[in-house]
């Protein structure tokens, strides 16, 4: 990385994808997100997605959402949550759904509110980071990516989960950590055309965006 990784106060998990990579190759494989010993923040709404109970036209994964719902249970205290006006505006949406009946045709949608909290939570994320400070964010999303880099306010170091799992054996010495994508792969599967269901390799990662 650009510099000692320790220098940085905060792992920013703004999307779901590097949660549901890791606990695909088990529970030990999420753990493995406290190894750099910063602080751990995830947007409400990766709370929200990563342990609701899915739509019909979700893709299902019933034991990894338990898995996931049971890892940020017991890591309370070592995750940080932080609200979104998204986030909000989702919980009220779907308190007032379920105060009216819960009918399934009228549940409030999901798309595209991860893609805005985002933006969010950069702004809030603003408030709290000191001038000298970087925040380090799992992000696998090239669109994410493409919009974090257009970032003035913030320092900002963008790794993929392939990329951060690969750091733990270079910089942090965990063992075999590379075998962690490898089972991924594994648990991923293909898709019709036999192409693997994981993020392929990304152009420039990590990407380092600095403050002008």
């Amino acid at each position: 990385m650009d510099g000692d990784l320790a220098r940085a106060p905060r792992l920013l998990i703004p999307d779901t994808s590097p949660l549901s990579l890791l606990s695909m190759a088990g529970r030990d494989a999420l753990d493995y997100l406290f190894v750099p010993r910063i602080e751990v923040w995830i947007t409400d709404m990766v709370a929200i997605e990563a342990t609701r109970d899915p739509d019909p036209d979700d893709d299902p994964r019933t034991e990894q959402r338990k898995l996931l719902a049971a890892w940020f249970g017991d890591n309370r205290h070592r995750v940080k949550v932080m609200e979104t006006a998204v986030g909000r505006e989702y919980e009220k949406a779907m308190t007032n759904w379920r105060m009216g009946g819960g009918t399934p045709d009228l549940k409030p949608s999901w798309t595209g509110r991860g893609d805005y909290s985002l933006l969010d939570v950069l702004a809030a994320a603003e408030t709290v980071v000191e001038d000298s400070e970087t925040v380090v964010l799992l992000v696998d999303d090239r669109r994410a990516r493409a919009a974090l880099r257009q970032t003035e306010n913030l320092n900002l170091d963008i790794l993929s989960t392939r990329s951060f799992i690969a750091m733990l054996e270079t910089e942090f010495g965990v063992e075999n950590a590379t075998d962690i994508w490898t089972i991924i792969e594994i648990a991923a599967g293909v898709n019709e055309q036999g192409k693997s269901k994981v993020p392929d390799p990304l152009p420039e990662d990590p990407l380092y965006v600095r403050k002008p």
